[in-house]
């Protein structure tokens, strides 16, 4: 796959996320939580792809892009949140329990409740967001 073609797919789940998190405020369902860290994760997932394909890297592992591609790129703390969304995706999707309270969803990750505040999601997205605009262009 084409890097723009990456980058243009991240840049539109990135879009989905942005609306569904303005769309929690009206709202504050736990649907729309979950959606911003299912479609933000694959935001990410896409521009880690475009960022291999920009690089010619054929070797892929997220070990990879965090330790060799990412610090040309991006600053510590946005590596770090894009590593944690892509983690909160996985864990929310192996989490027996989910609900919301207030602005925060609850999950049960390996024994152990982990909450997540509203915040910290839009953290993420903007994360993501910066990264993507951090994107070389040629």
């Amino acid at each position: 796959m084409d890097w723009k073609e990456s980058l243009i797919n991240a840049k539109y789940h990135l879009s989905v996320a942005r609306r569904m998190y303005d769309g929690y405020g009206k709202f504050a369902d736990k649907r729309f939580l979950i959606g911003v860290i299912n479609e933000t994760a694959r935001a990410a997932g896409d521009l880690i792809r475009a960022f291999f394909d920009y690089e010619n890297v054929e070797k892929r592992s997220l070990g990879i892009f965090m330790d060799e591609i990412a610090p040309k790129y991006l600053d510590d703390l946005t590596r770090e949140n894009l590593f944690k969304i892509l983690e909160v995706e996985r864990a929310q999707k192996t989490s027996p329990i989910e609900y919301a309270k207030g602005d925060k969803i609850i999950l049960l990750i390996e024994g152990k409740y982990r909450f997540l505040r509203s915040e910290r999601v839009g953290e993420f997205l903007g994360s993501v967001e910066g990264a993507i605009g951090k994107f070389p262009r040629k």
